[in-house]
């Protein structure tokens, strides 16, 4: 769907390095400004301005974008949690983590019926998908370490690991460890599984 609109719009920004054009259509001016929106290939249903244009023009009903009506009645998403480590890395003292904590958390939350996914890197061959949801998926206000700030995607999971909050399927709201400006520091994966139980 974004790819019918978003490079027709004037916040577009299309992807010019191949690497990055090959899983992405380009980036949106407008929607995290002074920050880019990434827009993935099959396009952004979450962005107002692609939301209206729809609306109008009627690009698609859900039938044709796979989400049924009853689903799109349902109402928001359910929280749904990815934690990505390495079995065979440890750590990084920049941004501490203890997995084995974390694991152990983790299953507190899924026996409560939260939705809790973990994944093992040193398994995984590519990590550049979920590094860049990672990147590109919270809010300016709610950025994580990864990227400029310190954790690099050769990090991802790895020496740093991460811990994803999804309340919807294309990106995560929230991705930690990530800086907490009411806290004034950084705020770890543990902590943030342990505030989720409270």
């Amino acid at each position: 769907m974004g790819e019918i609109l978003c490079p027709s719009c004037h916040h577009f920004v299309p992807a010019l390095d191949p690497n990055i054009a090959r899983a992405f259509l380009g980036a949106c001016k407008k929607k995290e400004a002074p920050f880019l929106l990434i827009l993935p290939k099959e396009g952004v249903t979450e962005c107002d301005v692609y939301l209206k244009a729809s609306k109008r023009a009627q690009v698609a009903g859900p039938e044709r974008v796979g989400v049924s009506p009853a689903a799109k009645a349902a109402g928001p998403a359910e929280k749904r949690l990815a934690f990505f480590y390495s079995s065979a890395t440890v750590p990084g003292e920049q941004f501490p983590c203890d997995p084995k904590k974390a694991l152990s958390l983790l299953e507190q939350l899924k026996a409560r019926g939260v939705q809790c996914e973990v994944r093992d890197v040193a398994k995984q061959k590519d990590v550049f998908p979920d590094y860049h949801k990672a990147v590109t998926g919270p809010s300016a206000q709610k950025r994580p370490v990864f990227g400029a700030k310190g954790a690099l995607e050769e990090d991802f999971g790895r020496r740093v690991p991460a811990l994803m909050i999804f309340e919807g399927d294309r990106y995560p709201t929230e991705v930690f460890p990530r800086m907490d400006r009411e806290l004034n520091r950084v705020l770890g994966v543990e902590e943030a599984l342990e505030r989720l139980l409270k």
